[in-house]
């Protein structure tokens, strides 16, 4: 298999990948991963947010607080200039139930023209179509298997609900595979 060479629109360009190891080497992580927010309509059996070593064992997600409008904008930005990241990840709880607060951070993000975006949601609330044509901003859609699967896990947000949250957007599938789903 041959392939061209890399430019400045590749995914995965020469320099980015430098950058990364860059940043590796001189002992910084070139990844950020946020929990913006603890709340989320689902119930999902197994969620391991609520296990009582998710954030290290000093302290359970039911102890913290969120932070919410301005506190968590300001707050997340302050962190990726901090740490300066290449990629951030917005995670939850469900984040886009700080839809608001998203559609601040995420075009801020894109403006810095440095670093990729991704949020990572359930697609149980909608995605807003103005993130589409936000620049290095991705959104991934967790899937809990097959449908069978996923939709007893995470009734409401079933196969139907993210097909119809997701209709006119560009998503990524992550799919989840658990122990119950080999068997």
């Amino acid at each position: 298999m041959t392939m061209g060479p890399i430019d400045a629109n590749s995914r995965f360009s020469a320099q980015a990948v430098l950058s990364a190891w860059g940043k590796i080497l001189s002992g910084k992580a070139p990844m950020l991963s946020i929990e913006i927010t603890r709340e989320c309509p689902l119930t999902c059996p197994g969620c391991y947010a609520y296990n009582d070593s998710h954030l290290g064992g000093e302290k359970t997600l039911r102890q913290l607080n969120d932070l919410r409008g301005d506190a968590l904008v300001e707050g997340v930005l302050r962190l990726v200039r901090e740490h300066k990241p290449l990629h951030v990840s917005l995670v939850g709880g469900e984040p886009l139930v700080r839809h608001r607060e998203l559609s601040r951070i995420l075009p801020a993000l894109s403006a810095g023209g440095r670093v990729r975006a991704l949020v990572v949601t359930s697609a149980v609330i909608p995605i807003p179509m103005e993130w589409m044509s936000l620049p290095r901003v991705r959104v991934a859609v967790s899937v809990d298997g097959l449908r069978e699967e996923h939709d007893e896990r995470r009734k409401p947000a079933n196969y139907e609900r993210i097909l119809q949250t997701i209709a006119g957007r560009s998503a990524n599938i992550h799919l989840t595979e658990t122990g119950p789903m080999r068997k």
